[in-house]
């Protein structure tokens, strides 16, 4: 009989850690879910800066043929550089 009562008490011992662990993963769960919907979010406001300033890009290049050789250089190192910032930050994103 005592044999029994300690399996018992070894079993609700067991099942009350496994509880405690699952309690912390689905904490754990909604903690990396949260932060998933959030990185979402920021690579979705990316993507539109990115269209916005592609848009832009696309507008300079038209009115570039109209601008001389020195301005056209400077627009040019400007906007590499948007699209440099944008690139780290895509990287920041993805690691």
């Amino acid at each position: 009989m005592a044999d029994i009562d300690e399996q018992l008490k070894s079993i609700t011992q067991k099942l009350q850690l496994l509880l405690k662990s699952h309690q912390q993963l689905q904490k754990e769960h909604a903690a990396i879910k949260k932060e998933a919907e959030q990185q979402k979010l920021l690579i979705r406001e990316r993507n539109e800066t990115i269209q916005k300033l592609q848009e832009k890009l696309d507008a300079a290049n038209i009115n570039a043929s109209q601008i001389d050789a020195g301005e056209k250089k400077i627009l040019e190192q400007r906007i590499n550089g948007y699209l440099s910032e944008i690139e780290k930050c895509l990287l920041l994103l993805n690691s």
